[in-house]
Parts: structure tokens; C-alpha cells; sequence
């Protein structure tokens, strides 16, 4: 297995003078395979562009490295570049903890899932297995703690190739790579005339 790669370099000439942030910022919460290893999570990376939080892929401790970087979970956008259980296995993790009222999780909306084939199915298939969880969960919060169906959402899309996401200026495309026999993508996410581009898992192609 090819680790997860960052295969185009940020393109920023530097940090401003003046110290503002960066227009795009790469974050490697983890690019472990499989092993459960203590030391290295699995794959996900997190980008940053503008106000806009993407995840790509959702491994093993994703939230815990999430919230060690104080990203809140319910602020993020997921997108997954194949199926294999190890860059997907987080997601019920960051689902249900991040519609948790309190500073890591506090999400008001839906999470949105993106992936190849196959996507929207296992979502659906998440939501039948706790859906008990979450029924429980809203049957007994306070008026505090209240936790609305909208919130306890979360709504996975299929894609192709082309543009998945597009907005603030924000454009995230998916296209085709070669991994295994499954159907594999990569992502290249546009800023401000800035640029990353992330391979997901994959062989020469």
C-alpha cells in the first residue's frame, strides 16, 4: 500500500511580513496503514482555505488529532478518495462526537460526505446502525442539550471526476487514480490562485 502522499508542494512563496495566516494550510492528522500503531493515526488530511475546513479521508484517531489542532469535529467537511476501512473507519466517530454540544463538536448542520461509488450507501447504512444511538440521545437531552434531527444528520454523495465542491471561492476536484482494484480519486483543492493537491493512496499512473 502506498502511504498517503501530499504529491503538489503549497503553493506559497512564504508567510507575509506582516504574519497573516496562510491562504491554504495542509495539515497531516495521520498517514499510518492499517497496523494500529500508538504513534501514527490513520490517513487523513485536513485543508484549510479560507473558512472553508476540508477532511480528506477519516481514519483511525482523525478526531483526536482534529481536536488536538483545535479544529471543532462539527466544523468540517469530509471528502474520501476510496473505501478501504482504514481511510473510513473514523467517520462514525466524527458523525456522532461532533454533534456533541460542547467545544469539539457543536456541528449545526448536516455532516456532508463526498466519496466515490458506493458512498451514499454505507452513510445509509451508518445512519440504520445507530440510528437506536441517536434516537436515545435526542429522547433524553435537556433543553440544553437539545440536539435537533438536522444536526444528528449526516448525508453522503457519490461522485466522478470534475468539480465536487465549490464555494467561497473554494473549489475542491476529484480526479481518477490507480489503487488496488477499487475506484480511487484524488483531490485538488484551488484558492486564491493557490493550489494542493492531495493523491489519496495510489500506484504510478
Amino acid at each position: 500500500m502506498t502511504l498517503l502522499s501530499i504529491l503538489a508542494a503549497l503553493l506559497l512563496a512564504g508567510v507575509p511580513s506582516d504574519s497573516r495566516p496562510p491562504d491554504i494550510k495542509v495539515t497531516l492528522l495521520g498517514t499510518s496503514t492499517p497496523n494500529p500503531l500508538p504513534d501514527r493515526f490513520g490517513p487523513s488530511t485536513l485543508v484549510e482555505a479560507g473558512n472553508e475546513r476540508l477532511l480528506f479521508d477519516c481514519g483511525r484517531g482523525a478526531t483526536i488529532r482534529l481536536w488536538q489542532v483545535r479544529v471543532p469535529l462539527g466544523t468540517v467537511k469530509l471528502f474520501l478518495t476510496h473505501l478501504h476501512s482504514d481511510h473510513t473507519v473514523g467517520i462514525p466517530d466524527l458523525w456522532l462526537t461532533g454533534f456533541l454540544p460542547l467545544p469539539y463538536g457543536s456541528r449545526q448542520e448536516p455532516l456532508r460526505v463526498w466519496g466515490p461509488k458506493g458512498t451514499a450507501e454505507m452513510v445509509a447504512n451508518l445512519r440504520k446502525a445507530y440510528e437506536a444511538d441517536i434516537r436515545n440521545r435526542r429522547a433524553t437531552a435537556s433543553s440544553r442539550t437539545a440536539l435537533s434531527e438536522r444536526q444528528a444528520a449526516i448525508v453522503g454523495e457519490d461522485f466522478a471526476e470534475g468539480t465536487v465542491y465549490a464555494n467561497s471561492g473554494v473549489r475542491v476536484s476529484a480526479f481518477k487514480v490507480v489503487h488496488a482494484n477499487i475506484d480511487a480519486y484524488g483531490f485538488r483543492v484551488d484558492y486564491k490562485g493557490r493550489s494542493v493537491v492531495i493523491s489519496g493512496d495510489m500506484t504510478s499512473n
